[in-house]
């Protein structure tokens, strides 16, 4: 045997091997350095502009705090608590609910609309009411993101979540009633890019400006002045331009029947009016909403309640121009998309019907 000839292709054989060796560990390094590229890509955020008024606790004076910061939110986090029932809406409206881990149902579901029956099921916990008073089951979630309304924007209602979900952060997502339809759109938006969806979010932007054109044309063409009455058990209240619905003016195109002086508002929950007020402004079409219906320690009152020997000879009554809205839609579920196109669906039917 040639024995040089044996240690030379000895030699080569074992440089072949090391190379194979080395190559195999260049390939484990690269995929570690893959996973864990892969791992620092969950931690990608998104930013949100947080701006709202936190007030003194629910019931007491005191001065309101103005919140305006930047922040991060974890993208696709699947650890979503939502007490704002609208924008949970808006997530099943792009198909992302499954990132929700609790909302405020109330008793027996009561606080959900049509549009959030889905959200009734046991997948989704209940953080009880819309103005909460026990934060164990927020403990017990340990939600990444809290989206709140303004029911709960009080120092109170906050730092007992800050308590309760410690790592969580807190945003405002409540709707504008200034600003209303542009709001749930702008949010549509954001919740497209935090969930990677924005094709969707796009289509249903697009579809709810459709939408409120249409309802805005046949408002216009009707050309009658409304009165927005809410009833609750026997009180009467009248929502006029600049309150809480707003937008049925703004961007509804509504002539308000209500006289106001200039750059007076209504309430919050409306300004207090009789049965005379209602004849003495003689509406061609009166939108009702049952508050009562909606809120646990409320008394429901029929829509018939305005219809009396004071109101009988009243345009929007002889004419039976009378819609009756959905008070989960309007008072407890309103400020998210689903919400908002059951809100225009019901002015569209209603003014389709006037005479």
């Amino acid at each position: 045997m040639d024995f040089k000839k044996f240690y030379l292709m000895a030699a080569m054989a074992m440089v072949l091997v090391l190379a194979a060796c080395g190559g195999g560990e260049s390939s484990g390094e690269s995929a570690e350095t893959d996973e864990a590229g892969a791992e620092e890509g969950s931690d990608e955020t998104i930013a949100y502009e947080n701006n709202y008024e936190s007030g003194p606790p629910r019931g007491e004076e005191g001065e309101t705090t103005e919140v305006n910061e930047t922040v991060e939110l974890p993208k696709n986090s699947d650890k979503v608590a939502i007490y704002d029932l609208g924008v949970a809406s808006t997530f099943k409206a792009l198909g992302i609910e499954e990132n929700i881990v609790g909302l405020p149902k109330g008793d027996n579901n009561s606080s959900l609309s049509e549009v959030n029956e889905e959200f009734a099921s046991d997948e989704y916990a209940n953080l009880g009411s819309v103005k909460p008073d026990e934060f164990e089951t927020l403990a017990e979630l340990q939600p990444e993101v809290i989206m709140i309304h303004g029911r709960q924007s009080n120092t109170q209602t906050i730092d007992e979540m800050k308590a309760a979900a410690p790592d969580a952060e807190i945003v405002f997502v409540a709707a504008d009633s200034n600003n209303y339809f542009q709001d749930i759109m702008d949010m549509t938006e954001f919740l497209g890019e935090m969930y990677d969806v924005e094709e969707k979010a796009d289509e249903l932007v697009a579809d709810m400006q459709t939408k409120l054109d249409e309802v805005n044309q046949s408002v216009t063409e009707a050309d009658k002045e409304m009165l927005f009455i809410q009833t609750n058990g026997g009180d009467l209240s009248f929502h006029g331009v600049g309150g809480r619905y707003g937008f049925l003016y703004e961007d509804l195109g509504f002539k308000s029947a209500g006289e106001q002086e200039e750059d007076e508002v209504t309430d919050d929950h409306g300004n207090q009016v009789s049965f005379e007020f209602i004849a003495e402004t003689n509406p061609g079409v009166m939108l009702v909403m049952d508050r009562g219906a909606a809120v646990s320690e409320g008394e429901a009152t029929p829509v018939d309640v305005v219809k009396n020997d004071v109101t009988q000879g009243v345009d929007a009554i002889e004419n039976d121009n009378i819609i009756e809205l959905n008070p989960q839609s309007w008072y407890l579920n309103s400020g998210g998309y689903l919400t908002g196109m059951a809100q225009l669906e019901e002015i569209e039917a209603g003014m389709a019907e006037v005479k």
